[in-house]
């Protein structure tokens, strides 16, 4: 009974060990309290540049690894999702944007690396302004050594796999006047997207 019982003891652990390791949710957010680490003007210590929020352009879809994702909201995806971001961005005003960048960062690491999903950053989009009423896609730079650059930074505080939350710290929008503005929140058209500008001073 005693030899019975270690290779039922011995089977189990062979097919435990045999199951793939569940993969641990993700999650892209916005920061909690918009309007707390950039001011914008016309508050106490405001920026001149900054605003509430954007309301020239607006968020259409965010997709990881070419799946839609809502922000906030938990998806599945590989180690490697920090490397497929695309955010669907339309512009809704008069304007011409030459370069609209989102930059995220990684709270659950200290001093980690800051990860720029950009439109007008690659040199094939350069003079391609982003017209009233166009929609571009804004996507992680597709740079085989910036990635790995990256993954280093991040490996070097904690393995790859443990990071699970993706930070947008800003968005930067420059216009095809040279002018830039800065805002912690981008208008969505999907509700369940919206920035919480609500906890904002």
């Amino acid at each position: 009974m005693i030899h019975l019982a270690r290779y039922i003891s011995l089977a189990v652990l062979f097919t435990l060990g045999a199951l793939p390791a569940a993969s641990q949710s993700k999650f892209i957010v916005w920061p909690k309290e918009p309007g707390r680490g950039i001011r914008p003007a016309g508050t106490a210590g405001g920026q001149v540049n900054a605003l509430p929020q954007f309301d020239s352009f607006e968020i259409e879809e965010i997709l990881v690894e070419g799946k839609p994702i809502i922000i906030g909201q938990a998806f599945n995806a590989s180690d490697d999702w920090l490397n497929d971001i695309t955010i669907r961005v339309k512009n809704i005003s008069q304007q011409n944007f030459a370069t609209i960048q989102m930059t995220l960062v990684l709270p659950e690491i200290k001093f980690g690396p800051e990860i720029p999903v950009c439109y007008g950053c690659a040199v094939d989009q350069r003079g391609k302004a982003l017209a009233p009423g166009g929609m571009v896609e804004l996507k992680t730079l597709r740079s085989e050594k910036f990635y790995n650059w990256i993954k280093t930074s991040i490996t070097e505080k904690a393995p790859l796999s443990t990071i699970t939350t993706a930070q947008i710290r800003d968005t930067l929008a420059i216009l095809s006047d040279g002018s830039s503005w800065l805002s912690e929140c981008v208008k969505a058209t999907n509700p369940l997207n919206a920035c919480p500008r609500g906890n904002a001073p």
